[in-house]
Parts: C-alpha cells; structure tokens; sequence
C-alpha cells in the first residue's frame, strides 16, 4: 500500500511539475532593431531595373565548435509574368565588411533566368554593415552577356 502511495504521489508531481502556464507570455520576440527596414536586392541588369522584396542571408558556420568562420549566402528572386530571376552570392570564409572581388569558387555571383544559370567571371561584393539583424552592401559582376550594374543589398540575417 506504501508503495501504490508513494506512486500516486510522485505521478501527480510529475503532472502538476508539467502543466503548461495559461498566462501569456511577457518575454519579447527576436525582432529586427528597425521596424521600418527595406529589406531588397535592386540592380540595373543589361540597362533594365531589377528589384525584388523578398531577399535573405544565411551565415553558414563551418563545422567544429570553436570554429568562428562562416560562409555568406545571400538569394533574391524576382517572380513576374514571364517566369522568374534570381540573384545569388556566395562568400566563402566571410570575414565582415569589406570589398570581395568575384573569385569562383570562392566568391561567386550568380544570375538565373528560370533554370539557366549565368556565373559572374568579373565584378565584386562589398559589404558596407554586417549587424545582428541586417546585411547591407553594394555589388555589380559581368556574367556572360548579362551586365549587372548598380547592384544594392539590404537583406535580413537570421
């Protein structure tokens, strides 16, 4: 009898140890410091404007726990009625602000018309500010005949 006690207590400390909180939660969420940012990717392709709203960073941190180096990813598609472009760097051993002259494969521009791929052979990167929320830079590259001018970055990091 002890022993069907001592269970019964212990399963309703375990019960009333686990029930969820009905109140509502008072901590904040993770929120960009601007409440007002412009997240884009806007360039100047082969003479025409090109600008999409929906822009994203990835930092991709190399294996190994003590290892600080990550890889800078950035991708912005454009969808319109004749299909879809994208815009795609890639930084390996992304160090920060600073100027990055496309190098393939370490530092690769990108431009998609649908599924074909166009690899920048020339052109830079230059990332002005790199914050906990945001990633803002300037970029022009030459991929095949394709020329991308006037390239300007604000994308948010997650």
């Amino acid at each position: 009898m002890k022993r069907l006690f001592a269970i019964l207590v212990v399963s309703v400390s375990v019960c009333v140890a686990c029930k969820k909180s009905s109140s509502p939660v008072t901590g904040n969420s993770v929120q960009q410091k601007d409440p007002d940012s412009t997240v884009f990717i806007s360039a100047t392709i082969n003479g025409g404007s090109w600008k999409t709203d929906s822009a994203f960073g990835y930092k991709v941190k190399y294996s190994g726990n003590d290892s600080s180096t990550s890889n800078l990813l950035i991708n912005a598609t454009r969808t319109n009625n004749g299909g879809s472009t994208t815009i795609s760097f890639n930084i390996t051993r992304f160090k920060g602000p600073g100027s990055y002259p496309v190098n393939p494969p370490l530092v690769t521009a990108t431009y998609y018309v649908g599924t074909q791929r166009h690899f920048a052979t020339t052109g830079k990167i230059d990332v002005l500010s790199d914050t906990a929320y945001a990633l803002r830079g300037k970029f022009s590259f030459k991929a095949d005949t394709i020329t991308v001018d006037n390239g300007n970055f604000d994308v948010a990091l997650p």
